[in-house]
Order: C-alpha cells, then sequence, then structure tokens
C-alpha cells in the first residue's frame, strides 16, 4: 500500500493496524496537508454488514467537533473495495507511551483524564460510544492538547449493529457488561477511562492476567488494589474518583461524563496563575461593571477568522475576561437567566478559565467557564468568556448565544459586540456583522480591532469605498500597537479599488510597523505583482512563505514565484 495513491492521497507510510481497519499516514495532495487514512480491510468492505458499520462510522464521528476529539475529514472509496476515512494526523505520544515510562505525574494525570472525559461528554450528547477507550487511543500532541483517536468501535443509539463482544474493544479496557456481550452506554467508556486513569497513576492496570479469560473474570468478579496502595501521596479525593469509576455496576458509577468532569475539575489548578498576575496588575480595575479597558493583545497569526487574527485579553468589570475573536447574534429573544447567588464562586473560575485559555488550553477553559455559569449565571463576564472559548473552536452559533447573553445581562459590554460581529461574519451576516462591530466602536471610540474588522468586512462584501471611510476613523483613534492592521486593510481596500500605488503606500507603512505578519506581506507582495515590479514582488512572496504555516495558502503563494 506504501507508494500508492487513493483518490486524492499518496500512502506514504504504515501507522498501524487494529480489527477495524489499517491506517497509513498519507499526503493530501490538493489541499497539501498529511493525514492519516484508515482502511477497512478487503475482506470486510466485500460485507455489507461491515461495510455499514464502516459507514456509520465515519459519518457519527464526522459529527463531532470538539477540541479533544480527533477530527474526520471525509469519508471515500464507498463504492471500492478501498473504503477509507481521511483523519486529521497528530504528532505526539499517545498515553500508552507516556505510560511506558512509568507512573504519570499527578497534575499530568488529572489533566488527562479531563480532558478525555470533556471529548467522551461532546460525543455521548450525539450519541456516540467509543467503545474502546485505552491509552493507545489517547494522544498528546506536541502542542499538549488531547485527542481522543479512533471512534472506530463506535456505535450510534439509534443504530443496531451486531458483532461478537470480544471483538470490540481491548480486553484489560473492557467493562464487565461489555465482556458479558450485554447492552453498553456511555457508562462502559467511564469504565475504560478509570482504567486509564488508574494505569496513569499507578503504572499497572486495576485487572490483570495471564490470559484473555484471567482478565475478563478480574474486572467482573474481583476487586481492584486501591491505587494508593501502589502510590501513596495520591489524594483522597482522586482516591474516589478512581474507584467510582471502576465500579461492577454501571448504575454505580459516575451515571455522566459531565459528572466526572465537575469532580475533576476540583483536583485541577489553574494553569498559569502567574500570567493572571501579571495581566491584573498591568491596569487599574475599573471601579464600575461597565467600564471596558483593554489591556494587551497576544498576536497569534493564523488560527482566527481571516478579519480579525489575534485575541484581545482585556479587563472586564470586576473580573478579567479573555476576548478571542468571536461573537453571538442579535439579543432579541433571549431566554431568561435563571439566578443563581455565588459571585464569588462564579468570578473565581471565570479567572481560572482566563488562566487556562492564555495558555492555549481551550477545553479546560471551557470547563472553567461553564463550572462560572453553575455558579451564577448572571454573571456577565463568565458569558463573554464562554463566547471567546466556542469562537476558538469554531461553534459560532454557541459563541452567538453566548455573547447575546453577555449583552442582556450587561448592555454596554463592547467586548461582546465585537465577538458578535466576528461571528455573525463567519455564519455569512454581514449586515448584522457590521451592526454589531459599529456598536462596539459607538460604546469604545479607540477599539481598534473593532474598526479593523469592520473594513475588513465591508472590502470583502464588495463596498471598499465605505470601508476606507471607517478605516479612516479607526486610523485617527487607533492604539499606536495595532495601527498596522488599518494600515493593513487600507491597503487592501485599496488593492480591491485597483488603486496600487496607494496600497503600497498603506501595505508598506504596515510592514514598517510589524514586519512578520503573514497578510500584510502576501498584500503587498500581490501590488507589486499588479504594477510590473517582480523584481519587489518576488523576495517578498518567499517572505511569506517562511512566515505562513496554511499549507493551501503556501500552495497558492509558490504558484506566484514560479510564475
Amino acid at each position: 500500500m506504501v507508494g500508492k495513491k487513493i483518490a486524492h492521497y499518496e500512502i506514504v507510510a504504515e501507522l498501524g493496524q487494529g480489527g477495524m481497519g489499517v491506517v497509513y499516514e498519507a499526503k493530501d495532495t490538493v489541499l497539501e496537508r498529511t493525514v492519516a487514512l484508515k482502511f477497512l480491510p478487503a475482506m470486510f468492505s466485500r460485507d455489507e454488514d461491515a461495510k455499514k458499520r464502516f459507514i456509520h462510522e465515519a459519518r457519527a464521528v464526522s459529527a463531532l467537533d470538539h477540541p479533544n476529539i480527533a477530527v474526520v475529514h471525509e469519508i471515500g472509496g464507498v463504492e471500492t473495495d478501498e473504503m477509507f476515512i481521511a483523519m486529521a494526523h497528530y504528532k505526539g505520544q499517545t498515553l500508552e507511551d507516556i505510560i511506558a515510562d512509568g507512573p504519570v505525574d499527578l497534575d499530568d494525570a488529572v489533566k488527562y483524564t479531563l480532558e478525555t472525559a470533556l471529548g467522551l461528554s461532546e460525543a455521548h450528547r450525539k450519541g456516540i460510544i467509543h467503545r474502546d477507550i485505552k491509552p493507545g487511543n489517547i494522544m498528546v500532541t506536541e502542542s499538549g492538547l488531547l485527542k481522543i483517536l479512533d471512534f472506530g468501535l463506535a456505535k450510534v443509539s439509534d443504530v443496531t449493529m451486531t458483532m461478537g463482544a470480544m471483538s470490540l474493544g481491548t480486553l484489560a479496557y473492557m467493562s464487565p457488561e461489555q465482556a458479558k456481550g450485554q447492552a453498553v452506554d456511555n457508562r462502559t467508556d467511564l469504565w475504560a477511562l478509570g482504567v486509564v486513569l488508574y494505569e496513569m497513576l499507578a503504572g499497572r492496570r486495576p485487572f490483570d492476567g495471564p490470559y484473555d479469560a484471567a482478565i475478563l473474570y478480574s474486572a467482573a468478579n474481583e476487586e481492584h488494589t486501591s491505587v494508593q496502595d501502589w502510590r501513596a501521596e495520591i489524594p483522597a479525593h482522586l482516591v474516589q474518583i478512581v474507584d467510582k469509576l471502576l465500579q461492577k455496576q454501571p448504575d454505580q458509577r459516575y451515571q455522566s461524563a459531565e459528572e466526572l468532569v465537575t469532580d475533576l475539575e476540583e483536583m485541577s489548578a489553574p494553569a498559569t496563575p502567574a500570567l493572571r498576575t501579571e495581566i491584573v496588575e498591568a491596569v487599574e480595575i475599573p471601579s464600575t461593571e461597565e467600564a471596558v479597558v483593554p489591556v494587551e493583545v497576544t498576536y497569534v497569526p493564523n488560527t482566527f477568522w481571516k478579519r480579525a487574527p489575534f485575541i484581545a485579553i482585556v479587563i472586564f468589570g470586576l473580573g478579567t475576561t479573555v476576548w478571542a475573536l468571536m461573537d453571538g447574534s442579535d439579543s432579541e429573544n433571549v431566554e431568561a437567566v435563571e439566578v443563581v447567588l455565588d459571585r464569588e464562586a462564579a468570578q473565581r473560575h471565570v479567572d481560572d478559565g482566563i488562566d487556562r485559555l492564555s495558555s492555549g488550553q481551550l477545553s479546560l477553559a471551557l470547563a472553567s467557564f461553564e463550572k462560572a455559569m453553575r455558579a451564577d449565571s448572571t454573571l456577565a463576564s463568565a458569558w463573554s468568556s464562554l463566547s471567546a472559548v466556542h469562537y476558538q473552536l469554531n461553534n459560532f452559533d454557541e459563541s452567538i448565544r453566548s455573547a447575546d447573553r453577555a449583552i442582556a445581562l450587561e448592555s454596554n459590554n463592547t467586548g461582546a459586540y465585537y465577538n458578535r460581529g466576528l461571528s455573525l461574519a463567519e455564519n455569512g451576516d454581514l449586515d448584522g456583522a457590521t451592526r454589531s462591530l459599529e456598536a462596539a466602536v459607538r460604546l469604545n471610540p479607540s477599539f481598534t480591532q473593532a474598526y479593523s474588522a469592520w473594513g475588513d468586512i465591508l472590502i470583502e462584501d464588495g463596498r471598499s469605498l465605505e470601508a476606507l471611510e471607517v478605516l479612516e476613523l479607526g486610523a485617527q483613534n487607533a492604539e499606536p500597537a495595532l495601527v498596522f492592521i488599518i494600515y493593513k486593510n487600507q491597503g487592501k481596500a485599496h488593492m480591491e479599488l485597483q488603486q496600487y500605488e496607494d496600497a503600497i503606500n498603506y501595505l508598506e507603512a504596515s510592514y514598517t510597523e510589524k514586519p512578520d505578519w503573514p497578510e500584510t506581506v502576501m498584500l503587498l507582495a500581490r501590488a507589486y505583482d499588479a504594477t510590473g515590479d517582480r523584481e519587489k514582488a518576488t523576495p517578498l512572496w518567499e517572505e511569506y512563505l517562511s512566515l505562513e504555516t496554511d499549507p493551501s495558502k503556501r500552495a497558492a503563494a509558490r504558484a506566484r514565484v514560479r510564475q
């Protein structure tokens, strides 16, 4: 198979084999990205029941959208004997690799279990059971984000499929009911996660034996040795979590992944308390809940919406909130807000979430903000922070709903209007987006990011002259550190109007302010190309290639260089 081309994929190397298929590393020749291709063995692809299972697997997993679940791109070869699922290819270590070096650090073990539980929670809400949770199917990427791999044994709740229970799942991680061939539900995944957690903590499994039957008997009938007997420093609360996950009877375990998440959160400390202190000390916190004061902007290329490429960290009200390029929709018909009276606890969870968001731990941040709202659902900063996370996760509808809640609670929430505008744009509502961004700058006339996004949306909508008017206002009130994004979009507007000399002037000004911003470099290269100045354009295209990380954009740039 290695070296073969299937559809638009070139097979590079074999990654592994399982009962439901072989997985290869492959190159997507269209989008120029590396993927993992999982093939159904030929003997199964000719079996209609197995083919149905494979197709249902792909469809079920493709519906999952969560940072802790591996991404499925497509299913192919349905009409041939070479059926495959194209999945994202991640670099990192599986928990199997990590555990091979011995017991895992306590904080890391809690973090990995929490992120796995968050991913399972999303799958279970969609009626999908993994059925093969084990260390080899859980990866920690090079960036530190945990991914649940291979929902190859997933079962959609409304689809009946038959296969011997002994072929589904790995014996050492099978729940008692699964091993007996009984009906399974989401609690089977929680049992398996309990085994994984035990193994991370103790460096050994809770149930084992010299042969398959012995392992199954032990899991079904014998009590596990307390994990604390293997590692005395494990706190009592964590021991209780392990014991509850490994209850023989499903109704005595955690009944949902959400319950497990709640308990694990109490074991998880804020990720970067030092950053929180640094941000809070950077400004004087306003005395009113209405004030919004931008504190710091962190630039993260190629992470967010094309028209708003950065995260703004702001001080909001009496607590700190992170605004990531996100948004909501119009605030009509907002549901009634339940009043819960633990504002102090809610703010503490918001602060923890901000620390986690600042360090890129999206799943942990999401869990903290959701817990904040359970403590006090009237805290606007919790809703706006939740909106920020959902934007980064590309959950634009959820981001919109959360921003709406924030605005319903605090009508002059500048950050929420900004987020709303961005998400509405992502959903194709450009008019709604511009109205929201206009509201943001009306509330905060120096809100440079909002002017830039507003102008960019107008450009995308073919209204470049209007965009120039908006951007000129933004330039007059711009924060010095952010003026480059105004110059960039002024240059972009002139490009659309084919006013190339004006475009070059603004783009050169943006480039001078921030020479490592990929879009500015690309636009400037295009402007020089348009004037026929290849001598200046070519090195800019080469510079752009060194800055841009998106494979499809790099491919287009290489084509321009070769012309």
